[in-house]
């Protein structure tokens, strides 16, 4: 059998890891989202150089 120890540090800091991880992973994907939606409205927002004119 193997038995496990953990102290109170040990314990808090996975615990901290823990909390950090899922704050994070959600904070990470809303700046990728963000980024891409700004890639994909920064292409919607030009003008196509066939309907330029220089009259």
């Amino acid at each position: 059998m193997v038995f496990a120890y953990l102290d109170a540090a040990s314990g808090s800091l996975i615990i901290q890891a823990l909390i950090a991880g899922l704050v994070a992973v959600p904070i990470f994907f809303r700046a990728q989202l963000s980024k891409g939606m700004h890639a994909v409205r920064r292409v919607l927002r030009r003008e196509p150089k066939s309907s330029q004119r220089s009259d």
